[in-house]
């Protein structure tokens, strides 16, 4: 005994002391962790090249929707589109994350304008979507790009990346980066 402690407690202090010290000191060291997430700007190819403005882009009438069914079936249950905005996402993307509510915004002030605005979400799962609609409170249509088929398609660099639409689908603006 020392003091008003055992012996025994002042191991387990000296032993939380040393795992809090180790604990330390892994913090600061990069440990791989076998997955790449893309920094800085989240280029995911530096050789693709981009859609061309006034070339096409279609949505694969059978391409899922985030909350199950899929684009034909949702897309004919919407008003046609004067302007369609073309949001390439991804749920895990910081910026993405912060422009979300400027496109919510934009999406229920302009709808009735003709303006569409729709998700993509690039290489992720419907259910972690349809998680991502839920907590942000999403009122256009997701879409689920799995295989990235969508991301290739459009030619884009990295996300976030938007494409600007006509009511034909003609591409009349690529915004790269968030908004």
């Amino acid at each position: 005994m020392i003091g008003p402690f055992s012996r025994r407690s002042i191991g387990a202090i000296g032993a939380a002391a040393g795992l809090l010290a180790l604990a330390l000191v892994l913090s600061r060291t990069n440990i791989p962790s076998g997955t790449t997430t893309p920094s800085d700007q989240y280029i995911v190819d530096p050789n693709a090249v981009g859609i061309e403005v006034g070339a096409t882009f279609t949505i694969p009438a059978e391409q899922p929707v985030a909350g199950g069914g899929v684009f034909a079936a949702a897309q004919g249950a919407l008003p046609p589109p004067r302007i369609v905005l073309v949001d390439l996402f991804a749920t895990w993307c910081p910026p993405c994350q912060q422009e979300t509510p400027v496109l919510r915004e934009l999406a229920a002030t302009y709808a009735d304008r003709g303006l569409q605005v729709i998700g993509i979400s690039v290489g992720e799962l419907p259910a972690t979507v349809a998680a991502y609609a839920e907590r942000y409170q999403l009122g256009y249509l997701l879409l689920v790009d799995a295989s990235s088929q969508l991301f290739r398609a459009a030619g884009a660099r990295g996300i976030p990346t938007k494409l600007i639409l006509d009511a034909e689908g003609r591409v009349l603006r690529v915004v790269t980066g968030p908004m």
